[in-house]
């Protein structure tokens, strides 16, 4: 009798670890399909603000891009004046 209540113990242990096991492995596949629901928009959203033009990201971030794209390196070795460029 000892023996049969030590292997029922031992079964009920085992099926409550298995049960745990299943508890969270759905807890998980929810929270990665929660996951991957926020993950689609902020990553669409993250798209659309780089490929915007430089004016639509706000007014700093375009000043620093028109500052850096303003001058080319080859502006200063054109001619000055009119004639010589002829």
């Amino acid at each position: 009798m000892i023996i049969h209540d030590a292997a029922t113990a031992w079964l009920a242990i085992i099926h409550a670890a298995a049960a745990w096991v299943q508890i969270l492995a759905g807890l998980l596949a929810i929270v990665l399909c929660a996951a991957s629901m926020l993950v689609a928009p902020a990553a669409r959203a993250v798209r659309r603000r780089v490929t915007r033009p430089s004016w639509a990201r706000g007014r700093a971030r375009a000043r620093i891009i028109a500052r850096r794209t303003r001058t080319a390196p080859w502006v200063h070795t054109q001619p000055l004046d009119y004639e010589e460029a002829a």
